[in-house]
């Protein structure tokens, strides 16, 4: 029976950004949708992937610090578009929670889709190929009826057929490349700028408000774990802090602070002699720096003093007004009011 394999693909990783100290890539589909591309074409731009995405401008924040923050979005809005800002008509298949009844159609569908893929030689990007984060098919085999995988991780596993969309999230999501499209670079610009616009004031989707947060308001309730860490080891109760919590630091640390060096990099590219745009671009520089402490002071597993929960409070709220200012420079561009 059939079976296909890609060689010589590999995970993602931004040398360049690793270089200056930086996380780079940390968003699981993002840093997915970057090992496919880059296994399709050369000369992938990681910060013109992640600006034109929008998620250089995305932030996700559970009052636990749960990552789950980081897929509590529409998946539906937000997945696809990502692949045709990136160049490519989207080929996406999902099923909800609410969505059982089709389990055994869509995961049907999927794997068509995933196969056709592989067969032109387009690897697929997968919610929940290991530990509820996005990862690659690379290969299939009838005969053992498993998919061949990179997991988050960058290491290859394997996921049977019959665990698509069932592998502990009972969440199908499978996206695809298809075929380029014919976006310019203007409308691609265009687009990411009004997704960043809309998701600082809160207009984009985002489930179970207000356990979750997401835009500027999401700084405002990052900052705020902090302040009520704060309190406890004031009063001698730090042990009523969640160990768990302590070690989701540098994961949230890395997605955001690694977003805005994106986004400062991404904005600085598009600028063109904008103003506005020259000045967003210094702006999320600002956000960049100020979330650099919470990437680099601690090992994941140590707690912090409470000089420095309120040092990283106070860095988050800065940054946080950096941000907004940010966007007001964004949003003075495309209402056409900056200088050149």
């Amino acid at each position: 029976m059939p079976a296909n394999q890609l060689e010589n693909i590999t995970w993602y990783r931004d040398a360049e950004a690793l270089d200056r100290q930086e996380p780079g890539i940390c968003h699981s589909f993002m840093a997915s949708l970057a090992t496919v591309i880059n296994y399709m074409e050369d000369g992938l731009d990681p910060a013109w992937l992640m600006g034109s995405s929008a998620f250089a401008f995305r932030i996700f924040i559970n009052m636990g610090l749960c990552p789950s923050a980081m897929s509590m979005f529409s998946f539906h809005d937000i997945l696809p578009e990502a692949v045709e800002q990136a160049g490519y008509k989207c080929i996406y298949v999902s099923r909800m929670w609410d969505e059982n009844a089709q389990e055994k159609e869509k995961r049907e569908e999927a794997h068509i889709k995933i196969r056709e893929g592989i067969d032109r030689d387009v690897p697929a990007i997968v919610w929940d190929i290991f530990a509820a984060e996005w990862g690659v098919i690379t290969g299939y085999d009838d005969d053992k009826k498993t998919y061949k995988t990179l997991t988050s991780q960058g290491k290859p596993s394997e996921l049977a057929y019959k665990k698509l969309g069932k592998n502990g999230i009972d969440i199908l999501s499978v996206t695809i490349p298809g075929e380029p499209n014919s976006r310019t670079r203007e409308e691609i610009i265009r687009n990411s700028l009004q997704a960043a616009a809309a998701h600082a004031e809160q207009k984009e989707f985002i489930d179970e408000r207000p356990k979750y947060q997401n835009g500027l308001a999401g700084f405002d309730l990052w900052a705020q774990i902090y302040d009520r860490w704060g309190m406890l080891v004031e009063a001698g109760k730090d042990d009523n802090i969640p160990e768990q919590s302590f070690n989701f630091l540098k994961y949230y640390a890395g997605h955001y602070y690694s977003a805005r060096c994106y986004a400062r990099d991404y904005l600085h590219t598009i600028s063109d002699g904008h103003d506005s745009l020259e000045r967003a671009a210094r702006s999320y520089a600002k956000v960049a720096a100020f979330l650099q402490p919470l990437w680099e002071l601690f090992p994941i597993r140590e707690k912090p003093s409470l000089e420095d929960i309120k040092s990283l409070a106070a860095c988050i709220r800065s940054a946080k007004a950096a941000e907004a200012e940010g966007i007001t420079y964004i949003q003075k561009y495309l209402a056409g009011k900056e200088k050149t």
